[in-house]
C-alpha cells in the first residue's frame, strides 16, 4: 500500500517537492524518485508491509520499470504456477515477472488491489493499470507539456491548477457521486475500475480508456446450485480470500470486528490462520454503539479484542481537514466516523481486514427487496403510485413505517435512473428546474444501461451499486480515510473469485422473502455465536440531523452563506437558503443530507483555490 506518482514529459523540481508532500502519508516508509528513457519519472511513497527490505520502487528489471499502490495477495502462487523466479519476494517483482511472461494478459491472473504504472522501454509506452473493483485510486492529467498520473486529486491539482468542470459538479449535487473518468476538473480524469490506458512517451499521446475487466457477464448468467453446494463454493472460496490477505504480510494483520455478519465471518475465518489475531469495535461516545455484540462474537472466537473509544468533542476542528483529503466534493457522511476509526486502528495495527463488498455481492440492503419481487414492475401498483405520490407529506422521521411506505409509493411511481437515484444516492435530483447547469449525464446513462439488461430487478440494482456507489463512493471512502493515517485496509469479499462467483448466484440466495443477504447469513451460523445470522444490518450511524444542526452548523453558515460559493454557479441560491432557513418542504434527514453534501463540496471549492 503506496502512494505513486508519475509524468511522461519535462518534470519541474517543484512538482517532485510537491508529490514528496502531499503523498507522505501514503508513503511514509520511503520516498523515491527515478527518471528512465528521456522524459519518463516515477516517483513512489512506500508503506511497507511485503518484502520489506528487497521491496524497494521504483523498480526495474531489464527493459521494464515499475511503480505499484496495492498488493497482489495471490502472487507467491503465480510465481509456482508460471514457474517464475526473481531476486525479491516482492508482489511487485512478480508483476514484472508475469508481464515478461504473458505481457497485459497478467491481468487476469492477479487477485489484489492496484494502481500500477509500468514502464515497458521497448514498446515505449508507459502502461496505467487498475484493479477489478477501484480499491486503488488513479488520477491522469492531461498538460500541454505532458502527461501526470498519480494516487491523489490533491496533489495533481495543485500541481496543474486546473479549471473546475462545472457539469461534474452538477453531476455530484444530482447524484452524489462524480462517476466514470470524469472528475469535478478539466483536464483530470480518473481511470475507471478494471480499466487500463497507454502513455506513448514520445508524442506524449493518451490512448483511449480499454476495459479489461467487468462484473456485468457475470450478472447475465445464472448458476444453477442448490443451497448446499452454493453454500459450500462460498465457504471454500472466502476462506482462500481470507488466507491470501492474512498471510500476504510481513507486519501483523488485524481484523475489523463489528455487530455484522460480513466481518464476523472474516474474523471467524482468520482467527482460524492467526491464533489469537487481533480484532477491533469502534464504540463511539454517546453515539453508534455495536461493542456488546462484537465483544460476544470475539470471546466466541477467541481473539484479542480490543474496543475503539471515539469521540466526535474535536469534530468541529478536524472536519475540514477530513473532507479536503478526497480532492472531491464527497457527501457520504460516514466518512467521518471513518476517519476516526482508522486513526484509532494505526495505533495498534498497519493492517486490517474488512468486510467491505458483502452487502454489495449478496444483497445486504433492504431497499434491494422490492426490487427482488418485482414489486416496481407491478403495473397497478405503479399506475397507484403515480396518482396518490404527488400528495404524500414527507415522513418526519426515517425509523418508522410511514417512512418505509412513503419511499416504496416513490420509488414505484418512477422510472430506471429517477428510480435507482430515489433508491439510493439522490440529492437534488427533484430539483431539476433549480439547475443552472446541465448535469454530465455518465452517470445516468449507466443507470439506463444496465437498466435496460434482460435480467432480474434485483440484479440490475445489484450491478449499478457495483459499478457506481461501491467504487465511487464506499470503496473512495475507505481508500483515502484509511490512508489519512497510513493503515491499509484489505476486503476479501472483492477477492477476484468471490467478485467472479457472487453475481451468478440466484437471487433467492441473497433475497429470499424480506431476509436479505441470505446465503451469508446462513454461512454466518456456521462460524458465530447462535442467532448472529439474524441480527440486521449496521452501518455507521451517523447523527446527521444533529452535527447540520448543532456541531458543523457555523462552519455551515460561514461556507454557504459566503459571497463566493460554488453552488451559486450551479444551482438557484433560493434553494439552498429554503434548505438552510428549513422552509423547504423535505424530510429533516434529507434536508440534513442535502446541507451536508453542499458543505463539503463548498469547503473542497474553497481549499482547491487556497492550495
Amino acid at each position: 500500500m503506496c502512494g505513486i506518482f508519475g509524468k511522461v514529459g519535462s518534470l519541474r523540481e517543484r512538482d517532485m517537492h510537491v508529490a514528496t508532500e502531499m503523498l507522505c502519508h501514503r508513503g511514509p516508509d520511503g520516498q523515491v524518485h527515478k527518471t528512465y528513457a528521456h522524459n519518463v519519472h516515477f516517483f513512489h511513497a512506500r508503506l511497507s508491509i511485503v518484502d520489506i527490505e528487497g521491496g524497494t520502487q521504483p523498480m526495474d528489471d531489464e527493459d521494464l520499470a515499475i511503480i505499484f499502490n496495492g498488493e497482489i495477495y495471490n502472487h507467491q502462487e503465480l510465481r509456482t504456477k508460471f514457474g517464475l523466479t526473481g531476486r525479491t519476494r516482492s508482489d511487485t517483482e512478480t508483476v514484472l515477472l508475469m508481464y515478461k511472461q504473458l505481457g497485459l494478459d497478467m491481468l487476469s491472473h492477479m487477485d489484489g488491489m492496484f494502481a500500477i504504472a509500468l514502464f515497458d522501454k521497448k514498446q515505449g509506452k508507459v502502461f496505467l493499470l487498475r484493479d477489478r473493483a477501484g480499491k486503488k485510486p488513479l488520477y491522469i492529467g492531461v498538460a500541454d507539456d505532458g502527461i501526470y498520473f498519480g494516487s491523489e486529486q490533491n496533489l495533481l491539482q495543485k500541481i496543474m491548477r486546473p479549471s473546475i468542470h462545472l457539469p461534474s459538479i452538477a453531476e455530484y449535487l444530482q447524484t452524489g457521486m462524480v462517476y466514470g473518468e470524469n472528475t469535478p476538473y478539466k483536464d483530470i480524469y480518473e481511470l475507471q475500475p478494471g480499466h487500463r490506458i497507454s502513455i506513448d512517451i514520445e508524442n506524449l499521446s493518451l490512448s483511449e480508456q480499454q476495459q479489461w475487466w467487468s462484473i456485468g457477464p457475470y450478472y447475465e448468467q445464472v448458476l444453477e446450485l442448490q443451497e448446499q453446494e452454493a453454500l459450500a463454493l462460498l465457504d471454500e472460496k472466502l476462506k482462500i480470500a481470507v488466507k491470501r490477505r492474512v498471510e500476504s504480510s510481513d507486519l501483523e494483520v488485524g481484523c475489523f470486528l463489528s455487530g455484522g455478519i460480513d466481518s464476523g465471518i472474516m474474523a471467524a475465518m482468520a482467527s482460524v490462520l492467526k491464533p489469537n489475531l487481533r480484532t477491533f469495535t469502534v464504540k463511539f461516545q454517546n453515539e453508534y454503539d455495536e461493542s456488546v455484540v462484537a465483544k460476544q462474537v470475539a470471546k466466541f472466537l477467541n481473539t484479542n479484542h480490543q474496543e475503539l473509544e471515539v469521540s466526535y468533542d474535536k469534530l468541529a476542528n478536524d472536519f475540514e481537514s477530513i473532507v479536503s483529503a478526497y480532492g472531491e466534493p464527497f457527501m457520504d457522511d460516514s466518512q467521518i466516523p471513518s476517519y476516526y476509526v482508522a486513526r484509532e486502528a494505526k495505533k495498534h495495527v498497519t493492517v486490517i481486514i474488512n468486510g467491505d463488498g458483502g452487502d454489495e455481492l449478496f444483497g445486504g440492503y433492504r431497499r434491494y427487496v422490492p426490487f427482488a419481487h418485482s414489486f416496481f414492475r407491478n403495473s397497478v401498483v405503479k399506475g397507484a403510485s403515480k396518482a396518490v405520490a404527488p400528495f404524500l407529506p414527507a415522513p418526519a422521521s426515517k425509523m418508522n413505517m410511514y417512512n418505509y411506505l412513503y419511499r416504496l409509493v416513490k420509488l414505484s411511481s418512477r422510472n430506471d435512473f429517477e428510480q435507482y437515484l430515489s433508491a439510493s444516492t439522490d440529492v437534488l435530483f427533484d430539483y431539476k428546474s433549480d439547475y443552472k447547469v446541465q448535469p454530465e449525464s455518465s452517470f445516468q446513462s449507466l443507470v439506463e444501461r444496465n437498466f435496460s439488461k434482460d435480467i432480474s430487478g434485483l440484479r440490475k440494482i445489484m450491478l449499478t451499486d457495483f459499478q457506481g456507489i461501491l467504487p465511487y463512493i464506499l470503496l473512495k471512502k475507505i481508500d483515502i480515510s484509511s490512508m489519512q493515517s497510513s493503515l491499509e485496509g484489505r476486503s476479501p469479499f472483492l477477492s477476484k473469485e468471490i467478485m467472479e462467483f457472487a453475481p451468478s448466484l440466484s437471487d433467492d440466495l441473497k433475497i429470499r422473502g424480506g431476509t436479505t443477504k441470505y446465503l451469508l447469513r446462513k454461512l454466518a451460523s456456521q462460524y458465530l455465536p447462535a442467532g448472529n445470522e439474524k441480527l440486521p444490518k449496521k452501518g455507521f450511524e451517523v447523527p446527521i440531523i444533529n452535527l447540520v444542526d448543532k456541531d458543523l452548523n457555523p462552519l455551515l453558515k460561514d461556507y454557504l452563506n459566503s459571497s463566493d460559493c460554488l453552488y451559486k454557479e450551479v444551482i438557484d441560491p433560493k434553494l439552498v437558503q429554503r434548505l438552510m432557513n428549513g422552509t423547504l418542504d423535505i424530510s429533516k434527514d434529507k434536508r440534513a443530507k442535502i446541507l451536508f453534501s453542499l458543505l463539503t463540496m463548498e469547503i473542497w471549492y474553497r481549499n482547491q483555490k487556497q492550495v
